[in-house]
């Protein structure tokens, strides 16, 4: 419950309202990261309800649901479009990700979170949605205040800042501030409901994540569910790994008996299920092939 006081006799809403007060960022205003979920509506509206300067930015992934789009359109015509730039400066794009990477993205490699997502706001103290409920990664790795440095993120406590903390922020290269990093799904959903706050009608769909399409971090079913809504996603998928094959044959990658290429992707192999066995690779002769595999296969 948002009301539910702590030790010090503040809400959640009134700590969270506090910990973006705290810290007034270099430049004037905060990058808010939003990416249309449910967690970028309520840190915005806190923003707004902390009275704190901010500008908001969405990252066009080239994977994001059509729907999601026209609500961040709708509802939020002050977000800023962001489109991720290689350095000779052409757009990045899952598809044209994939050929490059020759592999697919999966759990344990998911390049395509730090190309499309993880860049923008470089240098700027940042506000995201990041909550300790949403997995036990994010729990043991993620704080409410994280400061940049060359090679790792410092985790702080952003409920017991002093001078000196505050001081090395702003000497940092940029920080994090995770507001409602403690919050649960149903405190959000509750903050949600109770200010009358706009949010991407998938929820009332069945989808409770609100991601790429074809994500590696989706299940099997929930891949498959996003594939039958969005077909045309499906055959830019296709499309995307032709190229990734063909890049992987000019390259030297080995094929089987029958013309078919092996897929090998160091520890992260596509997996298919014989018996009650596994056999690690998988062979396959197009990019239709590669997808129905890749789409059914949890790693991936």
């Amino acid at each position: 419950m948002i009301d539910q006081l702590n030790i010090y006799g503040m809400t959640k809403l009134e700590v969270a309202i506090e910990r973006l007060k705290q810290i007034e960022p270099r430049g004037g205003s905060f990058y808010l990261a939003f990416s249309g979920g449910k967690d970028s509506c309520v840190i915005k509206a806190l923003c707004d309800m902390a009275e704190v300067k901010y500008d908001a930015h969405y990252r066009v992934s080239s994977v994001d649901p059509p729907e999601l789009i026209r609500f961040i359109k709708e509802y939020h015509p002050d977000v800023e479009f962001e489109f991720p730039r290689y350095k000779d400066g052409s757009v990045v794009t899952m598809w044209n990700l994939i050929p490059q990477k020759t592999m697919p993205p999966t759990r344990l490699v998911r390049y395509c979170c730090q190309y499309l997502k993880e860049n923008g706001g470089e240098g700027r103290d940042k506000i995201t949605g990041v909550r300790w409920d949403e997995s036990v990664r994010r729990r043991k790795k993620r704080s409410g205040l994280e400061v940049e440095d060359k090679r790792d993120r410092t985790r702080l406590d952003p409920d017991n800042m002093d001078e000196d903390m505050v001081r090395y922020c702003m000497q940092s290269k940029g920080f994090i501030l995770n507001p409602i990093i403690d919050w649960t799904t149903d405190e959000v959903w509750e903050f949600i409901h109770r200010y009358n706050i706009p949010y991407c009608k998938l929820y009332d769909q069945g989808f409770k994540r609100l991601g790429c399409i074809g994500c590696p971090m989706a299940t099997p079913k929930e891949k498959q569910r996003e594939f039958e809504r969005y077909p045309k996603f499906k055959e830019a998928y296709i499309r995307a790994f032709d190229r990734m094959i063909q890049h992987q044959i000019e390259g030297g990658c080995s094929k089987t008996t029958d013309g078919r290429t092996l897929q090998m992707v160091g520890n992260t192999q596509l997996k298919e299920r014989n018996s009650s066995t596994y056999r690690y690779g998988y062979e396959y002769k197009d990019g239709r092939e590669f997808v129905e595999a890749w789409s059914k296969f949890r790693g991936g």
